[in-house]
């Protein structure tokens, strides 16, 4: 080390400057990183657990009304419900004006949070836009050359549309119409129900399209993954299983909804601590 003296006392002020120039890169290095890189990224973490901490309950009960919603529908399909009953018209309009106006209200508050960064805010994301997959998208039916494939689509902004003019300003934050405000709506105001005019013709059409209805069971097999995701937030589980995969009328869409269950049930496979079983039915 003696050469190591001898170069110091040598060249004292060259060594002063240099060891001040690397310290301030270091420092100025470490500096970027801590301000720069982790406390956004954390920050965003934080700002993302604040959002669904707030919305995981409502998301989670609309999700799950319209799951049931969903499969009564196709369980009983020839029955014709939709197209003569009023009432049930109108409650499974208003399943699917509540879900989309809860994801609306999501949608706003994550605005300007990369959710996506996140492993879980990745996942989470995925669910919410399984049911747009589902009725929107040629996800399920890439391959398929028939026009009655777009046809059967509901064009994604319109569940966008849905989903804010269902969204009412209540004790100064926004919420979701209740079902009765929803029918006096629908009802009296021609404007508010024509926004929901491409899914009631989606719906009525069901019953005689093999493709909506395929739509229709992809979309509540969706709505069950948003719900065990979110049911793992909430620190519960429930055994209750994906129904009317028997009905899909397309091999294509069952064999890509089988591996996308297979997929989240992989993922979900671990218990979160203290996490409560239930079973609604």
């Amino acid at each position: 080390m003696g050469w190591l003296t001898d170069s110091f006392e040598q060249y004292s002020v060259a060594w002063i400057v240099i060891s001040a120039f690397v310290g301030g890169v270091i420092g100025s290095a470490t500096k970027f990183l801590f301000e720069d890189v982790f406390r956004p990224r954390l920050g965003l973490r934080r700002d993302a657990k604040a959002v669904l901490t707030r919305f995981t309950t409502p998301l989670m009960r609309s999700s799950e009304t319209l799951e049931r919603q969903i499969n009564n529908f196709v369980l009983n399909v020839d029955e014709d419900w939709y197209r003569t009953t009023d009432y049930y018209r109108l409650s499974t309009l208003f399943s699917f004006a509540e879900y989309l106006a809860w994801v609306r209200l999501i949608e706003r508050r994550l605005g300007f949070i990369a959710i996506e960064h996140s492993h879980g805010g990745r996942r989470l994301d995925k669910a919410i836009n399984g049911l747009f997959r589902a009725m929107s998208s040629f996800h399920y039916f890439r391959g398929i050359p028939d026009r009655a494939v777009a046809d059967s689509a509901v064009p994604r902004r319109l569940f966008t549309a849905m989903g804010e003019v269902s969204i009412v300003r209540r004790d100064g934050d926004d919420t979701v119409l209740e079902f009765s405000e929803f029918c006096v709506r629908y009802v009296n105001d021609q404007q508010f129900r024509r926004w929901f005019d491409a899914l009631d013709v989606f719906l009525a059409a069901v019953r005689d399209d093999r493709f909506r209805r395929d739509r229709l069971i992809a979309a509540g097999a969706n709505i069950r993954i948003l719900v065990q995701l979110l049911e793992r937030f909430a620190g519960v589980e429930s055994v209750q299983q994906v129904a009317n995969l028997d009905r899909i009328r397309h091999e294509q869409v069952r064999a890509m909804l089988d591996k996308e269950l297979a997929e989240s049930t992989r993922s979900l496979r671990w218990r979160r601590p203290g996490a409560r079983k239930r079973d609604r039915r």
